[in-house]
């Protein structure tokens, strides 16, 4: 490997250095006081990568080489689309590490709005906003949290056709939670103590940068978009001075979005202000929260990325009215009551010599069985009722041509009246009508239905006995009996 960078002219690798064989550097994307950015290529991989440098001035300031590797372990820790990924952490010769990262083309987001010229439009502004706000809600939930949000660590890109694709990079002075507080992280946040960026830099970070949560960087997230929306900072310097600044962050309020742009909704003003309260508990309790109130002033662009920070959860369906049924699954309740009924009848699985199963051939015998009864059983079921029905008609056409004398009549009468089961109960009764019709004894009470059977089948509607017949002459039989035709 080429030792050129090594002189105080070439600080970093120059184009066709190989580190660690396995990077070959093609040519330097940029450079500036803290470093430098190339773009390699990985020698196995064919892929193209970005190495980040250190510069030799920083090096030599105390806690600078634990900040930069504090920024590898950072970014490696957060999963996210909108995360800028760090693949490796080397070490040139000299001993200085560098990051391998991946590769991007575009540019931050403060280059974007010193090229475009004045404010950004506003559903472009919330689109931005909402993808740092994923970015955060992904690092705060891994226990990071950048604490130098600026629109220079807001890359703009495009990934996979999709254009104003933001990836958050440089994690370099972020805070990351340890369950030693007294190791190494620790120690880091004591060294970042003094660093930030002012202009974007929440009060309560201004004062003490260990004792900050997942807020002062929504705080940031509101005045980047302050920016966007108005064209310049929350705060200005009249004079330059690093502790004018501060001083506005401590005591004043920044000039209402209403003022500098009439035309923008109220409820926008009002979330971007929100962001911005002195006091964080005045301010959104989380990156989703800030995100629903940026949601109406949004675009169909944003629709995944809303989707995402609120979990996944899709538009819901409006709610069944009862003059309005809907057709849908059923309940919790009943649809688990179908999946282990299913279950219980499902076939036994037969284990293949590939790893996976297959359902048994047949089924299982309790369901063949079942199966197969069930034809037989609603085939008897509807010959009984046939035969019931013949049964009837049998026994009262033999009644009507075996009455011998009207001495008999109440008792056919109160036969049949009795009950409809009377008749239907003999599946096949014997045709032998001079047993069934008897005659009564002269002291016997006359057989009467009981008072749940249904009503006379003899009797018209309304009365309360049946008819007298003269002497000697047959008594005439209903024509039907309980809508059976009687012949």
């Amino acid at each position: 490997m080429s030792q050129s960078y090594f002189n105080a002219a070439n600080p970093y690798p120059q184009p066709g250095d190989v580190l660690d064989d396995k990077y070959r550097i093609e040519r330097l994307l940029g450079e500036g006081g803290m470093g430098a950015v190339a773009k390699a290529v990985h020698l196995l991989r064919r892929a193209p990568v970005a190495l980040k440098f250190m510069s030799p001035a920083v090096m030599a300031l105390p806690g600078s080489v634990e900040r930069f590797v504090n920024e590898g372990v950072a970014a490696s820790q957060i999963d996210s689309d909108h995360v800028v990924k760090v693949f490796d952490v080397g070490r040139m010769p000299s001993g200085a590490p560098y990051l391998v990262m991946e590769y991007l083309e575009g540019c931050d987001l403060s280059q974007l709005m010193a090229r475009d010229g004045g404010p950004v439009e506003p559903r472009r502004a919330v689109h931005f906003a909402l993808q740092m706000l994923r970015a955060l809600q992904t690092a705060h939930a891994a226990g990071i949290i950048h604490r130098d949000m600026k629109p220079s660590n807001c890359f703009i890109t495009e990934k996979d056709g999709e254009p104003d694709f933001v990836k958050l990079v440089d994690f370099g002075i972020s805070k990351v939670r340890t369950d030693d507080p007294q190791g190494r992280s620790a120690q880091l946040t004591r060294t970042n103590s003094a660093l930030g960026t002012p202009l974007y830099m929440s009060p309560e970070q201004a004062r003490s940068p260990r004792d900050v949560d997942h807020r002062t960087d929504l705080y940031s997230v509101g005045a980047i978009l302050y920016e966007m929306l108005s064209g310049h900072t929350p705060y200005t310097s009249d004079s330059g001075e690093y502790t004018e600044i501060l001083f506005k962050i401590f005591t004043t309020e920044p000039e209402p979005l209403r003022t500098i742009r009439p035309d923008l909704p109220d409820a926008l003003c009002a979330a971007v202000h929100r962001a911005l309260a002195r006091e964080r508990d005045s301010r959104f309790g989380s990156a989703q929260d800030m995100a629903d109130a940026l949601a109406p002033f949004a675009d169909d662009r944003s629709a995944q990325v809303l989707a995402r920070l609120r979990g996944g959860r899709g538009s819901r369906l409006p709610t069944p009215t009862p003059s309005q049924p809907v057709a849908g699954p059923p309940p919790p309740a009943v649809a688990q009551s179908f999946a282990q009924a299913g279950e219980a009848l499902r076939p036994a699985r037969v284990p293949t010599d590939v790893g996976v199963t297959r359902e048994a051939a047949g089924g299982s015998p309790a369901t063949n069985a079942k199966g197969a009864r069930a034809p037989l059983v609603l085939i008897g079921v509807v010959a009984a009722g046939l035969a019931c029905a013949a049964a009837g008609v049998v026994v009262v056409r033999t009644r009507t041509t075996a009455v011998p004398a009207p001495s008999h009549e109440t008792a056919v009468t109160a036969t049949i009246s009795a009950a409809p089961a009377t008749t239907t109960a003999t599946a096949n009764p014997a045709p032998e009508p001079t047993t069934a019709l008897a005659p009564l004894p002269s002291t016997a009470p006359l057989a009467t239905a009981p008072p749940s059977a249904a009503p006379s089948a003899s009797a018209a509607p309304g009365a309360s006995a049946p008819p007298q017949h003269p002497a000697g002459v047959p008594p005439v039989l209903p024509q039907t009996l309980g809508g059976l035709k009687l012949h």
